[in-house]
């Protein structure tokens, strides 16, 4: 019985536990943001798309004038 009592009262280890529920807490609330703001960021990403799917790409010019 006593082992039981030190084993449920002992704070070994705790801080381990506890960087252990902090880390998953953030990746799940990570994950509840990432779901949530996915199809925002999917709609920006096609519109960006089609704005750049007409845009015209010149060569650049890198002579430089001469004045006489």
């Amino acid at each position: 019985m006593n082992r039981i009592a030190k084993y449920l009262f002992g704070e070994d280890g705790a801080i381990t536990a506890d960087w252990v529920l902090l880390t998953a807490g953030l990746v799940g609330f990570g994950a509840i943001i990432f779901v949530n703001l996915s199809p925002s960021i999917q709609h920006v990403d096609n519109q960006t798309g089609n704005a750049l799917r007409g845009a015209e790409v010149r060569d650049p010019s890198f002579q430089i004038p001469v004045s006489e």
